[in-house]
């Protein structure tokens, strides 16, 4: 199981998220989308999370502004234990959640 911390870009965290148990996660702005954050640089939908047999990937649906890893924009990265992802405004951490 991993956990989803959406962060400020100075490292505020505002929201906790377990992930793993649905097959798919929308993040965007919209009211609609399983993970939502206000912002409008941050698309209606903006990007997914993905199980692709036992990978776990993060995929851009081609969003206005970009999903970036290291500063790079991607569309499509695997999800790795202690990963940021920069979504507009917020720092997406990704945290293997068992002990």
């Amino acid at each position: 199981m991993m956990e989803l911390h959406v962060c400020t870009r100075e490292g505020e965290m505002l929201r906790a998220f377990a992930i793993g148990d649905n097959a798919e996660l929308i993040i965007g702005r919209d009211e609609s989308c399983d993970i939502q954050i206000r912002a409008q640089t941050v698309s209606r939908e903006h990007c997914s999370i993905e199980f692709i047999g036992e990978e776990m990937m993060l995929r851009d649906l081609k969003s206005s502004g970009g999903t970036y890893l290291n500063g790079e924009r991607v569309d499509n990265v695997r999800i790795e234990d202690g990963m940021e992802v920069s979504v507009g405004p917020a720092v997406l951490k990704f945290l293997d959640a068992e002990f």
